[in-house]
């Protein structure tokens, strides 16, 4: 079982999937109002899953590597933690977020849209 000491060592040999993360997020920010969505299972994606920003989402896979370690402290994960434990779960779990996502959004889209309409009219009243 690995500690937490562990994923310290971890996070030093593998610094390039954080600075993927980096780089990914950095880009999405860029184009607006989009969100990140990381499965994993291996101990290799803890290090990636801290680089997470709260507006994004983890997906450990239950009872592996990458899920005890989220567990021995998940306030070190700023991103919104679902596990999965099979396909059907990962199925359910991911289009649960989708839909999420989409929801906020068209409620977003549809916030900007009355906001719009509501200058567009106070302007030609």
């Amino acid at each position: 079982m690995t500690n937490y000491y562990d994923s310290k060592i971890l996070f030093y040999f593998q610094p390039l999937q954080g600075l993927i993360i980096d780089r990914i997020q950095d880009s999405i920010s860029q184009e607006g109002n989009k969100r990140m969505i990381y499965l994993g299972d291996g101990s290799g994606d803890y290090c990636p899953s801290l680089r997470l920003k709260e507006r994004n989402f983890m997906m450990p896979r239950k009872n592996f590597p990458v899920w005890d370690l989220i567990c021995k402290d998940p306030l070190l994960v700023k991103a919104e933690i679902h596990g999965w434990s099979d396909g059907e779960e990962l199925e359910q779990v991911l289009l649960h977020l989708i839909n999420k996502i989409s929801m906020e959004e068209n409620v977003h889209e549809q916030l900007i849209a009355s906001d719009c309409k509501l200058q567009t009219l106070s302007v030609s009243a």
